[in-house]
């Protein structure tokens, strides 16, 4: 196997972190994998170092970083034979954890020997992905609140306080952040709402909850979450119902599936994919089935073919 890993020295900062991953890097060099270990820099960036990967023809694509660090090694990855593989060193590491990569829980330190071994000894499964007007997400899009959120918070900021961040930096906002109109079309049907809030998920959790617990990234379709409202209140009640598994879900949260989104406001809203800012609305969103080959547990791999098995039209 020739892989390039592609290192965010930011997120792999840590001593202890560092040797851990030079570790597991090794553990693919013992086992036959040809290595090239290239770092982002602010002239060279994840997607930068994937496309000549692509280019050059390896085969696999090993993110050591964060899901901001997938998002953007995957934008040349779509559509091509080139695997992506993860050691997670990231904040929440969402990717790895819905992957079943993982060990422990958001915000946690994650097993880069076990992240080394699904690698070796995983399956490669294609995955869907969705497209945000020409930047494609492994997770979700959010416009409104969250996206503002992100824009809001600075590297220097996020490297002190790692995901805590987010969170103080929307305790702030919540109290004054106000909804806004929006007309948003799913697949054709247009609903026009006053919103705090849309996510468009790809995949389950938000922030380490399950904001779309019956999502999947191999069914061919998106799962939208409109969260209505003027201000706060909505998205406290959602936090609560999403802690407690939406045994109720407040009548100011709709959910819908979608294979493509088209949101408009008055006042052009914030998004981002996958926890970084792209641009603002109008804003259309789709789903790219079955777009990109990824590394996973051969369980997962398992599970993963039932679903799509279970889920194909009769």
């Amino acid at each position: 196997m020739r892989a390039l890993v592609i290192v965010n020295p930011v997120a792999g900062s840590a001593a202890e972190q560092r040797e851990k991953l030079r570790t597991a890097v090794g553990y693919l060099a013992e086992h036959g994998w040809t290595i090239t270990w290239r770092e982002t820099s602010p002239s060279c960036s994840a997607a930068h170092l994937a496309r000549e990967a692509v280019e050059s023809k390896l085969d696999a694509v090993v993110v050591a970083g964060g899901d901001g660090t997938i998002n953007a090694a995957i934008q040349p990855l779509v559509h091509t034979p080139v695997r992506l593989g993860v050691l997670p060193v990231g904040t929440a590491n969402l990717w790895s954890i819905e992957t079943g990569i993982a060990t422990a829980p958001v915000l946690f330190p994650q097993d880069l020997m076990r992240a080394a071994q699904v690698l070796v000894e995983g399956e490669t499964v294609a995955v869907d992905t969705g497209l945000a007007g020409s930047h494609f997400f492994l997770l979700l899009a959010g416009v409104g609140f969250d996206a503002m959120i992100t824009r809001l918070v600075d590297l220097p900021t996020k490297r002190r306080l790692g995901g805590f961040a987010y969170v103080w930096k929307a305790a702030q906002e919540l109290p004054r952040y106000r909804g806004t109109m929006a007309r948003i079309s799913i697949d054709g049907t247009v609903h026009e709402k006053r919103v705090v809030l849309v996510t468009i998920s790809n995949t389950r959790l938000y922030a380490g909850l399950p904001l779309a617990p019956e999502a999947s990234f191999v069914d061919g379709v998106l799962n939208v979450t409109l969260f209505e409202g003027r201000s706060w209140p909505t998205l406290v009640l959602a936090l609560l119902s999403a802690l407690f598994g939406w045994r109720v879900r407040p009548p100011t949260v709709h959910r819908l599936l979608a294979q493509e989104v088209h949101i408009v406001a008055p006042r052009p809203l914030p998004v981002q994919v996958d926890g970084e800012p792209i641009g603002e609305t109008p804003m259309t969103f789709r789903v790219v089935p079955a777009s990109l080959q990824a590394i996973v547990p051969r369980q997962t791999a398992e599970r993963l073919r039932a679903e799509r098995a279970h889920r194909a039209p009769k």
